[in-house]
Parts: C-alpha cells; structure tokens; sequence
C-alpha cells in the first residue's frame, strides 16, 4: 500500500509545494503588504495610497516616488526603500516602517500608532520653525500635540478675485492687511446690477468649514466654546455665525443653493490650490461660470487672476484655515522597528531636493520656508506676485475640521468625518431653505446637543441627520 500510493505523495507535496510558494507571491506582491517574506536589515517599507483618478496619475505618483527614493537613498546608501500602494491604507501598520499620508488619512492613526515626527527633524538640520505654521499645525491633531507627520507641502484659504470685475465696478483691489469690515464693505460695492447683468462680491460657500469656522475664529477666536458647541445667538460664536450670514441675506454674497445662482461674483472665498473644490463636483455650466474659484484656467490667461488673503479681524488679528484633504506628509509608525531609518527617509522630503521632488508633485505652497523664493512652485494660480500673496498668513492656518473638539478620542478619524457630513448636510439643507436666521439656529443647537454627548463619550458615534 505505501509504495503504491507514493506517486500520490509526491504529487500532493508539489502541489502543496506550489500553493505556498503561490501564497508568498501574492502576500508580497499583492496590495495589502509583505506578509511573512523577510525583508532585509537595511529596508524600509513605505506605505502609500494609490492615485484612483486613472491610470496615468497613479503612474505619474509612482514616478514622482521613484525619483525621491532614488535621491534618497544616494543621500543615504545605507537604507533602500519598498513600496506598497494601496486603495485604502491599511489600519494595521505591522510590516510597514514609513506611511504617505494626507492631513487627513493621518487621523486615522494619530491617537496612539504614530511617533512624534519632529523627533526626526534633526537628521537634517531642520528646525520645526523651518516649517510653514499652517502645515505644522495640520500634521498634529490639536494645539499643543506632537506633530504625527512631516508636512511636504501646504495650501489653505484665499481669496481669488476676477480683477476684470473690480476695474469693471470702480472698485479698488484690497491690500493685503484689509479687515473684515473692508471685506463685508468691498462685496457690498461690487454687488449691483450693469448692463442688465447681475453681480455678487464673493462667491462664499457656507456649508464648508473653511468659511464658517474662519468666521467663527476670527471673531470669537475659536468655533467652540469651553470645548464644546455653543451656537446660541447671544454667545459669540452664534454671532460670528449671524454675521456670515448676513451677507448671503443681502446678496453681497452667493453660495451654489442660497440667493439668487445667476449674479456673477468678483471674488471667490476658497483653497488655493485647489479652487474648485468650493463647489458641488458637478454643475451646470452657468454655476460654474459665477463663480471665479471655477475659472482660474481662464482668468490665469486674461491676466486677471489676483490671490488676496483673508480679511483679517478689525483689531488686526489674522486666522487661517489649512487644506487638510490636500497636505502630504510622512509619518513613521509606533510598530515600526526601522524608526530612526524611516524618519530619515521622512525628513529628506523638507531637504532642498525632497522639496523640488516632491512639491511640483502634490502642488501648492513647499512646506520648508527655505524654498519660498525658488521658482519651481511658483506656477499657475502662484505665478508672479499671487505666490508672495498666498503666503501672508501661511503660519496662521489650523486643520478645517472638528478635531478640535476631540482631539483626544482614539476613534477621532469616523468621528471627525461623520460630525463634519452632519453638519455640511445642515448647512446645506437649513440654512438655504429660506426659512429664516431663527429656524437655522434651532437646528444648529440640535446638532450642537447631539455632537456634545460624542465629545463627553456619551454617545458612541454622531447619529441625528
């Protein structure tokens, strides 16, 4: 019977044989990681999400990453780099050593699985003071905290102004030191009617965080009150919100679903590297054609793209708020044994070199303020003076989202995001209804009840819509 049954054997061994040998290459191969294979003293594994626009974007990432590695690792020859891309990064970090994050992402692992980033600033000699102060306060999840993450680059909140339209109306373009009262007065002159046209002052979509909350920081210097929400019209925040509004109530300003969509607006209150995102996705050809932030490419060419900063408050405060969906940045997890190797390869990104690498890659502004006067990032809405301009304020930016307020809950990532959808869904929905300052605040104070039983761990997760 055993010698028989041999040849039986010895197929079952290869073919066992050959479904581990096929197990291995998929788990070092397939997205998701390296699985059991060894990886050697001298590599770090980089983890990095894919570009799922197409194709060609994933590959002009993967070209981009390619030629930092590659100046990497002839800066240092000791330590070679192995990326894995993912759709979706990964929440266990075992068997990666350095992580590609956005602003964002970077909450996913931020309360407990990343080490503090500056520790590794030193490799090169960067200060964190190097550093614009809008991207160091979006790689940490709260004031004071340790940063989670090396910023690369940055962007955060302008405005963006037709000068065509200013000349059009006689009215002067703002320095860069105009207040909130100028602002408020500015929007008021350029809303008129000429030539049987309609227009706005700014086009200022409320339901996003970067102009409510801007609002509310710059006139109650924060949008929470003691930790939590408050937006009762007799407390400071409720007032930063009624004056927001008022402007949409006397049509100086216009947002996609509140007034009238048909006035053209003279200045765009949005991002600056990425304009269009103060907007739906996607819109009927007249919405888009309001609204400036929607034709840089066009305004770019006339001539008459002109970034000018936000108002700052009239006792001269200035307050920013930073494009967490658009700054990248390295982390180094805390399961990581590699740590000082993948911080090393963290920092190189605010190096001369990793900078004009990996810059023109991401876009916007360069995170190292040494790289401020070079040209290469100084291109489309930063070309000529608007570079020198996006840059007032660039260190008073904080995150757009409400991390703030619970910053340290380790579920801070679903939490953040669902209080956010809740919110921009009421903002969206109340505040256009048309049916009045009392009835939106009424639903602000049943959103501020809800989210402050999250915040007190009284509630598991943000439910009411």
């Amino acid at each position: 019977m055993r010698n028989r049954n041999r040849p039986l054997c010895r197929i079952a061994a290869v073919l066992l044989t050959a479904a581990i040998s096929f197990t291995a290459v998929c788990l070092c191969g397939c997205e998701g990681g390296d699985g059991p294979a060894k990886i050697p003293g001298d590599t770090i594994v980089l983890a990095a999400k894919k570009d799922q626009r197409s194709a060609a974007m994933q590959q002009r990432l993967e070209e981009y990453i390619d030629a930092y590695i590659d100046a990497f690792t002839k800066t240092e020859p000791g330590i070679n780099v192995k990326v894995n891309y993912y759709t979706e990064l990964p929440k266990e970090t075992t068997g990666i050593d350095c992580m590609l994050l956005g602003a964002d992402d970077m909450l996913l692992y931020a309360a407990g699985g990343l080490t503090d980033a500056g520790q590794y600033l030193p490799f090169y000699g960067i200060a964190e003071d190097k550093i614009a102060g809008g991207a160091v306060n979006a790689s940490r999840i709260a004031d004071g905290q340790p940063m989670k993450m090396i910023p690369v680059n940055y962007d955060h909140a302008v405005i963006i102004a037709d000068e065509s339209l200013f000349r059009d109306a006689g009215v002067d373009i703002p320095g860069n030191d105009w207040t909130l009262t100028e602002f408020e007065e500015i929007a008021a002159d350029l809303t008129d009617r000429r030539d049987g046209e309609a227009y706005s002052g700014v086009y200022m979509p409320y339901y996003m965080n970067y102009v409510w909350q801007y609002f509310c920081n710059l006139i109650a210097g924060t949008y929470l009150t003691e930790g939590r929400f408050d937006f009762s019209k007799d407390g400071s925040v409720g007032q930063a919100i009624e004056r927001m509004y008022s402007m949409y109530t006397h049509s100086a300003a216009v947002s996609p679903v509140l007034s009238t969509i048909s006035r053209t607006c003279a200045m765009s209150f949005t991002f600056a590297c990425e304009p269009w995102r103060n907007n739906y996705s996607y819109e009927a050809e007249r919405k888009i054609n309001i609204n400036p932030g929607k034709r840089t490419d066009e305004l770019i060419a006339s001539g008459d793209l002109r970034i000018i900063p936000l108002p700052v408050s009239d006792s001269g405060k200035r307050t920013g708020i930073a494009d967490t969906d658009h700054i990248k940045g390295f982390a180094v997890p805390a399961t990581s044994s590699k740590q000082n190797m993948a911080g090393k390869f963290a920092a190189f990104s605010l190096t001369e070199e990793g900078q004009k690498i990996l810059v023109p890659c991401f876009e916007g502004i360069p995170a190292n303020r040494d790289m401020w006067e070079e040209e290469f990032w100084r291109t489309g809405v930063f070309a000529g003076d608007n570079a020198q301009r996006a840059l007032v304020g660039v260190d008073d930016g904080v995150r757009d989202d409400f991390t703030a307020a619970i910053a340290s809950d380790n579920d801070i990532y679903n939490k953040n995001v669902r209080m956010r959808s809740v919110f921009s869904a009421i903002m969206v929905r109340e505040l256009s209804s048309g049916r009045g300052l009392d009835n939106f605040m009424k639903k602000l104070a049943s959103f501020a009840l809800d989210a402050n039983k999250v915040i007190d761990g009284k509630t598991a997760v943000y439910t009411r819509e």
